[in-house]
């Protein structure tokens, strides 16, 4: 997969790579310039957001008099956007003739968006342009992972876990003990075991994955001894226990060999099931504990040692003296939830926000919320086909504005006023109160947590 972060998409390219989108057939504009990125706006002079080169995306509801569309397009063509992609079909049936007689002589390109190509492709399309590279990582990573972690959980060979590997990328991974690493992007030199070759008819993995693939299989070559993963499943049921206060932290040191259980204060980060060994290696001085559901690390010291290059989501809490090692590992464990969600590395200073207060809650406490407030809606909207949970949502992320609100969802003012009020009438609770929100916002998120446990549907 080549590295196209430095390119940009053109109008020409958008329009060849979306079947649907056209131009009018009076069109005149430049379809080479290039896309810098995409903007969504109904606002008549967008042009204070603009900083040029974006392609402009909008369903026209403000655009209702020849004079709209005259202004609308001078903003555009001040601001330097690359052209205009006007949605048909949710407030006008065609492009207004003002607007693309506008554009016409103003030299501004346009595109007309049908309903089957909604804007969210668009800028989806422009945004795998502008960081491609960052992008294919990230979902080879995802698909990736699980298999890498179960691999490692079940103590496979090298050979069974790039097998696993291959069959994700659709490709064979070749170990070669005596090869030597080409600068061809499909090779990568794997110390200790030779080279790694990607082996296959589509575009090669990014070598950041390639890296990822290299690491689990050192780290499965190193875990043949059997002792080191019994130590680490005797120290993960030791922390866990500590965490559960069925054992004093000051009790490990007589049951574990580390220095650093002296220390004056203990980090402890949290990490997916199965990565003990790649931890192992990439922490060689902390302790690694492989607990149910939870890999934990152990470092000595107020400072955290560098985990982005893992590319695996962790936890971290604060830093503290080792009496309270078990709300550490409580705290991490909150932070890795939220770092499965969102992706990265959370941190302790990212822990005081709403999102981990309700995290660290147990679900039954959150119950309520979700069955008086969200079901209800969520019931209604199944049988009727009506989106006041998706209104609601948007309402709240938009910290209550109903203009924002209704621009989000390409609705009038009055259209959302209405469907707060129906939620209203539905749940008792009143969507413009600030209480009320705090409440409904605590249901959205019990719903979304209850949906993603095991055996749930999606």
């Amino acid at each position: 997969m080549s590295d196209r972060s430095d390119v940009v998409p053109t109008l020409r390219d958008l329009l060849e790579s979306h079947r649907g989108l056209r131009i009018p057939d009076t069109h005149a504009g430049e379809l080479d310039r290039s896309i810098s990125w995409v903007h969504t706006t109904e606002l008549r002079d967008p042009s204070r957001y603009l900083h040029g080169g974006e392609l402009v995306c909008t369903v026209g509801i403000s655009l209702q008099t020849e004079q709209d569309c005259a202004a609308f397009v001078d903003s555009l063509t001040r601001a330097g956007a690359a052209g205009l992609c006007f949605g048909v079909g949710d407030v006008h049936d065609s492009v207004p003739a003002a607007l693309i007689t506008a554009a016409g002589k103003a030299g501004l390109p346009v595109l007309i968006a049908p309903p089957n190509v909604p804007f969210s492709s668009v800028s989806r399309y422009v945004a795998d342009f502008q960081v491609g590279g960052e992008i294919a990582v990230a979902r080879a990573t995802n698909s990736l992972m699980p298999e890498l972690l179960s691999s490692q959980r079940r103590r496979e060979s090298v050979r069974q876990l790039l097998d696993r590997a291959g069959e994700v990328l659709s490709g064979y991974l070749l170990l070669d003990p005596d090869g030597t690493a080409e600068d061809s992007g499909t090779t990568i030199a794997v110390d200790g075991l030779g080279t790694l070759t990607w082996v296959g008819s589509g575009d090669p993995p990014e070598t950041a994955v390639l890296e990822l693939i290299a690491r689990f299989a050192q780290a499965a070559q190193g875990d043949r001894d059997i002792e080191s993963a019994l130590t680490r499943e005797r120290v993960g049921q030791l922390l866990s226990l500590i965490e559960r206060r069925m054992l004093l932290p000051d009790a490990l040191n007589q049951l574990v060999d580390w220095a650093g259980l002296s220390a004056p204060e203990l980090t402890c980060s949290a990490w997916p099931a199965g990565a003990g060994a790649v931890l192992s290696m990439a922490f060689p001085d902390a302790l690694v504990g492989d607990a149910p559901e939870v890999c934990l690390v152990i470092e000595a010291g107020s400072h955290a040692q560098a985990s982005h290059e893992l590319s695996l989501p962790s936890g971290h809490a604060a830093a503290g003296p080792p009496a309270e090692l078990g709300a550490a590992i409580t705290q991490a464990r909150i932070a890795l939830d939220l770092a499965q969600q969102h992706g990265g590395s959370i941190g302790p200073d990212q822990l005081s926000t709403f999102d981990s207060l309700l995290e660290g809650l147990p679900l039954n406490r959150l119950a309520p919320f979700k069955n008086q407030l969200i079901d209800p809606l969520e019931r209604l909207d199944s049988e009727r086909g009506t989106q006041h949970v998706r209104t609601l949502r948007t309402f709240l992320a938009t910290n209550g504005s109903l203009i924002d609100t209704a621009r989000e969802l390409f609705l009038h003012t009055n259209t959302v006023r209405h469907r707060l009020g129906r939620i209203h009438e539905i749940t008792g609770r009143n969507p413009m109160s600030f209480e009320d929100q705090a409440a409904f916002a605590i249901g959205l998120r019990a719903s979304d947590r209850a949906r993603r446990m095991p055996g749930r549907p999606d």
